[in-house]
């Protein structure tokens, strides 16, 4: 089978789980064409494949923007389609919300795959380093994710459709007050304007204005950022010297140059 296999990461979670994924895919002979939403890309994500995986963290209680349009801009056809995703908290209905859509274009979803993944936000902007808080955060994680991932991929292969209802924890999300929701939200709007790049530190690698997808960072007479931004924290986690911060906050916090989970 032709497998089109996208997938949205900033910090590393998702990409570590659609390698696996990959893996798996490969290890039973299929095709694999993967790839990683971004706004560099000028990829029509509608070639020809003869089923879909995409895969995204959860930002907000929902799938990122561009994954979002991704779906809506798949075009109409009788196809499989299996979604996974990475959280730190809860997925609500991230997944239901792109079944409906991909549903209402023809699409069969045959599988999802729901995984908890470290916190990067919270071990960048809350946890010092070889604190407790760090080690707390990075343990916290679904465990034996081999197993859910081949789980996962046998039931893509059977190709069942499957309904999907709302997640059995949904309520939480709605117990959770819309003035609280809109200051958690606004606290992200807060942090956007606030990344700065320490121009006596940054050794110009590019790897923040290679790697940020959102193509949010240029560099012109040094590192700037624009508005455009998720808060993946792609670009902090992953610039090797620390020259990357958001204002105060991420002073001596964990950065996680590369996810490694300890799968007992």
């Amino acid at each position: 089978m032709k497998i089109n296999l996208f997938y949205y990461s900033g910090a590393g979670n998702t990409k570590y789980i659609a390698n696996k994924i990959k893996k798996c895919l490969l290890d039973l002979s299929h095709e694999v064409n993967i790839m990683h939403i971004n706004a560099k890309n000028s990829v029509d994500y509608n070639q020809n494949a003869d089923a879909y995986i995409i895969g995204f963290p959860v930002y907000d209680l929902s799938a990122p923007l561009m994954v979002q349009d991704l779906v809506n801009n798949l075009k109409e056809q009788e196809k499989s389609i299996a979604y996974f995703c990475t959280k730190a908290f809860l997925s609500v209905n991230s997944i239901k919300e792109l079944h409906n859509v991909s549903t209402a274009k023809g699409l069969s979803t045959v599988a999802t795959l729901d995984l908890f993944m470290p916190a990067t936000d919270a071990l960048a902007l809350f946890a010092k380093r070889d604190s407790r808080t760090e080690k707390i955060l990075k343990s916290f994680h679904s465990k034996h994710l081999d197993k859910k991932v081949e789980s996962f991929i046998s039931k893509f292969e059977r190709n069942n459709e499957i309904g999907i209802s709302n997640k059995r924890y949904s309520y939480l999300g709605a117990l959770i007050p819309k003035k609280a929701k809109q200051s958690f939200h606004n606290q992200y709007t807060v942090y956007i304007p606030q990344f700065y790049s320490k121009t006596d530190v940054c050794i110009e690698c590019m790897l923040c204005v290679k790697g940020c997808p959102r193509d949010n960072i240029r560099f012109e007479d040094g590192i700037k950022f624009e508005q455009n931004c998720d808060m993946c924290l792609a670009c902090l986690h992953h610039c090797p010297v620390d020259s990357i911060q958001l204002g105060d906050y991420t002073k001596d916090t964990v950065r996680l140059r590369k996810i490694e989970i300890n799968d007992n």
